[in-house]
Parts: structure tokens; C-alpha cells; sequence
């Protein structure tokens, strides 16, 4: 097996701009745009009535296409251990899922009708199945291909490294870049600027994911052996491995807590400073300014400090961090500052977020393998992504909860305050089970 080398791990990783882009579209804005705050300019689509046990309409289409999404993860991902394409049993659905993903994320911001509707409701719910597919189509055999392109720790963390690097310029492009041209097309209308924005965030995607699938030989620089194993067989094989299990459910509080506060940037200027949405160009300026200088401090220290370490640390600040939310417009005057320093605080946590929890998993894959003599990477990150489906749509739904019934504007902000804190319970949770990570087994 050749070497893969520093130029084409950059290159490789790059792909994750594109991914990072439609996960944050979706994160980010979906809500916002379904359920705006009345100072957006922009109409509801979808009802915020509560409906069924406790979750309003919009969260029960996210949950729904949350399960559809989740269970295509590990099917997808068995289909690629076991793929025997002539370009790669990975690379073959990175070159076929990037337009599909590309175009099912812009797809979501034209729903059929302009006010509130049943139509809107089945349209959304449709097209978000879909959008999770194209994601998961091509995300599970992508991350795959980690631990077969590098097979030491070391080279592990620069790609993991690298992709977090990626995957906060995508988010950068779309939580600065989106606002900046949207104040371009605002001439058009609040609602038209946005769905143009959406489109050419859209676009780069496209490019990104095309040129992550670009270097990718499998035959040169990987080990590329298909699994044989059933689908029911390698999924009971994932599940049984306790290490992969510890480590899955700290990490699901982790991602959940993150997508609680994902779910709320967007009202964040509006709601607790006062300020126009333009304002969160500052915000994430500043959250990925500190991020990008962890990755740096990161990528050195992790070959002092261990996985276990480094997740155990992101947890408990993030916990603290979050929780900190409902107090920012308790500043007066003062509140800007309080969110920018706010904003450079939850970069630390979320710099491990996005490192750390890819290289355990290359790690645990692997190990798997050298055991049982059979290589299913995509399987794990299958499993994870299962999980991580289902919990990101409940988060969705916790969020879209909080915004419903406690507010969601500036005269009633108190379910935009609530969200924080929430979201630091769980991260506090998930510090306490990774406590049990047994480190020496990975």
C-alpha cells in the first residue's frame, strides 16, 4: 500500500466543506426559515402549535426524517464494506452522492406554498428524508476511508484535524457568508435573499464534495478488501463492542448539546442582543477564530494527552459554556461584549467536538479489524450515525419546543435563553459517562 501522502489528505479532507455546508444549512437555517422571529420580515410556513407529546409540528417532521435518515446509516454503510466497484467499494458513492446531496439541500428551502400549510408539512417531511439519504450516502463511506487511508494515531489526528478545519470553513460559509448575501439580494425580499443564499451556498458544496473524492485510489492507498459478513451479522458485531459503545453515547450528548445551540445562532443576534441578523457574521467570526486556533494547540498536545482526556475536557467546558447563554442579555449595555467573549469561549469545546471523535472511532475500527480479521469502518461509523440521526432530530425538536412555547422573539426571548442550558445538561451527562471510556482499550 502507497503512502497518502500530506497533499492528497488535505485534498481529501477538503470534502468536508461541502458536507459541513449542507449539515449547517440544514442546522442552522431550516428552522429559522420555517418559523422566523416576527423581526425577520419573513412569513411562517409551518404551524408552531404543540400537537403531540409536547412536540410541535415542525418537530415532528424532523423526527421523521430523522428515522428515515437513521436507518439508512448502517445500510448504507454494510452496502459499502461489502461494495466491489471497479473505482473503490468507497470512492463510488462519493462520485455519484454529491450532486444528489447538493441539490436536496437546496430543495428544502422551496416549499410549495408562501403561508403556513398542510402542503408545506408533507413537503418538507418528503424532501428531508431525501436530504438525509444523499447525507448519509455519502458521508459514511467518506468517513470510512480514515483509518484505511492512515493507519497510525498520528496521521489520524492531522486528517481528523484537517477535516474539523474543513468542516468549520463550511460552517463559516454558511453563518457568515449566508447573512452577507442575503443584506446582497435583501432588494428582492427577506425571503427571496435567503433561498439565493441557500442556492450558491448549495453550489460550493457541490464543487467541495467532488474535489474531497478527487485524490481517493483505493487500490493504491488503501486496504480495500470487501467485507463478507450479513448485514445483521456486522451490526451485532458493532454493537457488541463495549469501547465503540461507551464512547457513542458521551459523544451523542456531546453532538446534542452542539445542535441545541446550532439550532438557536440564528435568533441569537436578533432575539438577545438586539441586533440586525448581520451581527452573527461577527459572532461565528469569533467562534471559528477560536476553534481554528484549538485545532492548532490540539493537533500538538494530543500526542501527550489522551482521546479520553481531550473529550472528558470538551464535555465539561461545553456544559459550563452553554449553560451561560441565559444570561447574556442580562448585560444591558454590555451584552454585545458578553456574547463575543461567549462566542470565543464555546470555540474551545467545540474545536474537540469536531477533532476528536473521528479519530476514536478510525482508532476503535481498527482495532476491531485486527481482532476479527474483517474490515467494516463504514459499519461503525454506521452505527454512530444511526444514533447521531435520531438524537440530532430530537434536538431539532427540543429546540423548535423551546422556541414555540417559551419564545422566540425579542419581547418574549425566553425559549431562545432556555436553550443554552438545556443543551449544558446534556453535555454535563455525557461528561459523566465518558468517565467509563476505557482508554487503554482503544
Amino acid at each position: 500500500m502507497e503512502r497518502f501522502g500530506k497533499t492528497r489528505q488535505i485534498l481529501y479532507a477538503s470534502g468536508t466543506i461541502g458536507q459541513s455546508i449542507a449539515d449547517n444549512i440544514f442546522g442552522v437555517y431550516l428552522i429559522f426559515f420555517l418559523m422566523p422571529p416576527k423581526e425577520s420580515g419573513m412569513p411562517e410556513l409551518i404551524s408552531g402549535e404543540v400537537v403531540f407529546a409536547g412536540l410541535t409540528v415542525l418537530g415532528l417532521i424532523i423526527i421523521f426524517g430523522r428515522v428515515i435518515d437513521s436507518i439508512s446509516d448502517p445500510l448504507i454503510a454494510w452496502l459499502s464494506d461489502r461494495a466491489r466497484f471497479a473505482m473503490g467499494r468507497r470512492k463510488f458513492f462519493l462520485v455519484t452522492g454529491a450532486l444528489p446531496l447538493a441539490a436536496a439541500t437546496a430543495l428544502l428551502f422551496f416549499p410549495p406554498d408562501s403561508t403556513k400549510s398542510a402542503a408545506n408539512a408533507v413537503y418538507i417531511a418528503l424532501m428531508l428524508g431525501l436530504f438525509f439519504i444523499a447525507f448519509t450516502y455519502y458521508v459514511a463511506p467518506y468517513l470510512a476511508l480514515l483509518p484505511e487511508l492512515s493507519p497510525e494515531r498520528g496521521g489520524r489526528v492531522f486528517i481528523s484535524a484537517a477535516i474539523a478545519a474543513f468542516s468549520l470553513l463550511g460552517a463559516a460559509l454558511v453563518m457568515i457568508g449566508i447573512p452577507l448575501l442575503q443584506e446582497i439580494f435583501a432588494p428582492l425580499g427577506a425571503s427571496a435573499a435567503l433561498k439565493i443564499s441557500i442556492c450558491i451556498a448549495s453550489l460550493a458544496a457541490l464543487v467541495s464534495l467532488i474535489s474531497g473524492a478527487a485524490p481517493i485510489d483505493e487500490k493504491r492507498f488503501g486496504e480495500s478488501k470487501p467485507a463478507e459478513t450479513g448485514f445483521l451479522e456486522s451490526l451485532k458485531m458493532t454493537l457488541s463492542n463495549k469501547t465503540f459503545l461507551i464512547y457513542m453515547l458521551g459523544t451523542i450528548l456531546f453532538w446534542f448539546s452542539f445542535n441545541i445551540i446550532r439550532s438557536l445562532i440564528a435568533y441569537y443576534p436578533i432575539v438577545l442582543l438586539q441586533k440586525e441578523q448581520s451581527f452573527q457574521t461577527v459572532l461565528m467570526a469569533l467562534l471559528f477564530g477560536s476553534a481554528f486556533l484549538c485545532f492548532i494547540i490540539i493537533n500538538i498536545i494530543s500526542k501527550h494527552i489522551t482521546n479520553k482526556i481531550l473529550m472528558l475536557a470538551g464535555l465539561l467546558s461545553f456544559s459550563l459554556f452553554m449553560s451561560l447563554t441565559y444570561f447574556i442579555d442580562m448585560f444591558g449595555d454590555y451584552r454585545v461584549y458578553a456574547a463575543c467573549a461567549h462566542m470565543i469561549l464555546l470555540g474551545i469545546p467545540v474545536s474537540i467536538l469536531l477533532v476528536i471523535p473521528n479519530a476514536i472511532v478510525s482508532n476503535i475500527s481498527s482495532m476491531d479489524g485486527l481482532k476479527t480479521g474483517i474490515r467494516r469502518e463504514a459499519m461503525f461509523f454506521g452505527v454512530q450515525g444511526f444514533f447521531m440521526k435520531i438524537n440530532y432530530g430530537v434536538a431539532a425538536a427540543a429546540a423548535s419546543y423551546l422556541f414555540a412555547v417559551f419564545g422566540k422573539d425579542a419581547a418574549n426571548p425566553m425559549g431562545v435563553k432556555m436553550a443554552g442550558p438545556t443543551g449544558g445538561i446534556f453535555a454535563l451527562i455525557g461528561f459523566v459517562v465518558f468517565l467509563f471510556y476505557p482508554q487503554k482499550d482503544e
